[in-house]
């Protein structure tokens, strides 16, 4: 018999709990215990003692208690768990701290450290951890009471609710890696958040423009002043927040080219400004002669404003500006882009719609994979070919045909239809 497992429950005798009766009572012990746990085996749950040796840090003993299993066997599987545990030196003893507790501590932790976040990343984590996490039941266990299930339940309550995919994956994101920082951090023995069952993301293809909508576009959007940004971003490709940070002195006339070396883009009431998020979207694209002009024209026409302004006209070096020199605000170019987009009498598309509508324009006219990638600042090919499959299936049957069709025949094929 085992002297490290005992059994409780919650009866009383003159007032006080009964005390644990031990797998391997002695008769005083069974006279003291609960009648009923004397004679009904199923009567209490099962738990467990057992020593995990001195504390590292204050050099007191240390004791592992664990109660509330049904069976004997549990407890003692249970038992064997932590013994493992305790011998091979990653037992981690209970905490107080919850989880919503922690994951504050922990996003504190990273903002204030090397390993912060970018600040729509930051503004995005914060809302998820104050909105979602820490109301929720998960939010509210103790930190080395969660287990993998708790996660997943976690993760299905969030799509429960009606969160579309991409934003349940995001928020357990969050969640993962704070998860698995306790681990590493070895405030918990075990990584809850590995593996965990995520909601799949639907791709959706993406449909362009005809290259005859896109002109139509084009045509109404120059008559209004900042008509050279939209052919800019349909022409190279570039993101919203690319062309908003961009600076004269990124603008090479000579070479034809732009160097993308900072983002503009917007957090809740924020503008930020920073690097591209990777190695490849710091870039030098070539343009064609078409922005060439553009550019050039657009150019001329901020030098006459700053020359109407004088002194009331703030030089900032940005490409795209307000008639004051002021750089854009991102939210005033999307709107704009949706207002010219309702005048030309086109299907709804989203401004990042003009860069797919690039991409579109080189493959369907034969531009290799690969430049098409280094040109739209993806950090693979593969990134590329998996956006934009469906284009280059189409690209691959428009190059067979031509092929084909650059094949002298000395008559036409014809389809056999007789019967043998």
């Amino acid at each position: 018999m085992a002297d490290y497992l005992y059994r409780r429950c919650g009866c009383e005798h003159d007032g006080k709990q009964y005390p644990v009766l031990r797998d391997n009572a002695s008769p005083d012990q069974l006279a003291k215990a609960c009648p009923k746990m004397a004679t009904d085996p199923t009567h209490g749950g099962w738990g467990f003692y057992l020593s995990a040796g001195r504390d590292p840090k204050t050099n007191k003993r240390r004791q592992i208690r664990r109660t509330g299993y049904r069976t004997k066997r549990e407890a003692q599987a249970a038992y064997r768990s932590e013994g493992k545990k305790a011998d091979d030196g990653v037992y981690v003893p209970p905490t107080r701290q919850t989880y919503g507790e922690y994951i504050d501590q922990w996003f504190q932790h990273r903002l204030t450290t090397g390993d912060g976040f970018r600040p729509t990343t930051e503004d995005n984590y914060a809302r998820y951890i104050a909105s979602d996490i820490k109301p929720s039941a998960l939010g509210r266990m103790k930190l080395t009471d969660i287990r993998k299930y708790h996660v997943n339940g976690f993760v299905s309550e969030l799509t429960a609710q009606g969160r579309g995919a991409t934003t349940v994956r995001r928020i357990a994101a969050v969640v993962q890696g704070s998860l698995k920082a306790a681990w590493q951090d070895e405030l918990i023995d075990h990584n809850p958040g590995a593996g965990i069952r995520l909601p799949s993301v639907q791709k959706q293809s993406f449909e362009p423009w005809e290259p005859e909508q896109l002109g139509t576009f084009l045509d109404v959007a120059v008559a209004h002043r900042l008509g050279a940004l939209f052919e800019v971003l349909a022409y190279t490709g570039m993101r919203r927040g690319e062309a908003l940070g961009l600076r004269w002195s990124d603008v090479n006339f000579e070479r034809g080219t732009l160097t993308i070396r900072n983002n503009r883009t917007s957090t809740g009431s924020r503008i930020v400004e920073g690097a591209p998020k990777t190695d490849a979207g710091r870039r030098t694209i070539s343009y064609p002669d078409q922005v060439g002009g553009v550019l050039l024209a657009w150019q001329l026409r901020q030098r006459e404003e700053a020359e109407t302004l004088e002194g009331a006209w703030t030089d900032s070096g940005y490409v795209f500006t307000y008639p004051t020199g002021e750089p854009l605000k991102p939210q005033y170019v999307t709107r704009l882009f949706e207002k010219l987009r309702a005048q030309s009498g086109l299907p709804r598309m989203p401004l990042h719609g003009l860069r797919h509508e690039s991409a579109s324009l080189l493959l369907s006219h034969g531009a290799d994979i690969a430049l098409v990638s280094k040109m739209l600042g993806h950090s693979s090919v593969s990134i590329t070919a998996d956006l934009y499959s469906h284009l280059i299936a189409r690209a691959d049957r428009d190059a067979s045909a031509k092929v084909a069709a650059a094949v002298p025949r000395a008559s036409a094929h014809r389809v056999h239809t007789e019967q043998h």
